[in-house]
């Protein structure tokens, strides 16, 4: 790419900057819960297979992303293989900001929404925060902090679909898989404890199909990462 090419359009002022994004002091809170293998398996993409009946629920608040700025997150991620692959996909995501919605979606294949993110601390290290779309109340999420240990499934990397439909409707500019691995990670905090999770949803966003069985583990960790470029796993999934 010459210098005179923009990164991403409109070339006058690109919606977003080129990588990679540092980003500091990000506060994250996940809950590990246990659900319907199948319903999983019928979540995931074709030719991903989840590991076990685990799937990790997510809100995300970022303070500063980079070039990004502040935003908020949440979602579901399942640990998966594609092949003889492992990591985890992430299987829906919704954000609160148009820049990183479509960096999401266009360099790294993250199925991202936009959508309402609510965010609030406690003095007494208790979160609540919840996701809305639409109108349709997606995650929400009570945390309490505790001596509460669990063992957490390998989240990476993440495998994810790249896929952009071509303009005429005749099949797609673009179908790969691609992986993707966070750098730099620096963990300023960590805590766990217990967390009510409850998954709502409707056709456009059915997170309810995933009927939350157990919490096995909840975690709130405030860190830094470095998030960069990927790799292609599968160049054309329609050929291979």
């Amino acid at each position: 790419m010459s210098q005179e090419t923009p990164y991403t359009m409109p070339d006058y002022c690109p919606l977003y900057a080129a990588l990679p994004y540092h980003y500091k002091g990000y506060r994250k809170l996940s809950a590990f819960c246990r659900t319907d293998e199948a319903a999983l398996a019928r979540a995931l993409p074709a030719g991903f297979t989840p590991l076990s009946d685990l799937m990790e629920v997510f809100v995300m608040d970022v303070p500063e992303g980079g070039p990004l700025g502040a935003y908020q997150e949440g979602g579901i991620v399942v640990p998966c293989s594609y092949g003889d692959v492992t990591g985890a996909h992430v299987l829906y995501e919704q954000v609160s900001t148009d820049d990183s919605l479509c960096v999401g979606r266009e360099i790294w294949g993250y199925p991202k929404k936009l959508a309402d993110v609510a965010w609030a601390e406690a003095a007494d290290g208790s979160i609540d925060a919840s996701v809305t779309r639409r109108g349709h109340r997606l995650i929400t999420m009570s945390f309490t902090p505790g001596d509460a240990p669990f063992e957490k499934p390998a989240m990476h990397p993440r495998l994810q679909v790249k896929r952009f439909p071509r303009v005429d409707g005749n099949g797609f500019d673009m179908n790969q898989i691609i992986t993707n691995e966070l750098s730099g990670a620096v963990l300023h905090e960590h805590r766990t404890g217990t967390c009510a999770v409850e998954l709502g949803g409707w056709e456009q966003d059915p997170l309810h199909e995933l009927p939350v069985a157990e919490v096995i583990g909840a975690e709130f960790v405030v860190g830094d990462f470095v998030l960069g470029t990927g790799s292609v796993l599968v160049e054309d999934v329609d050929a291979a």
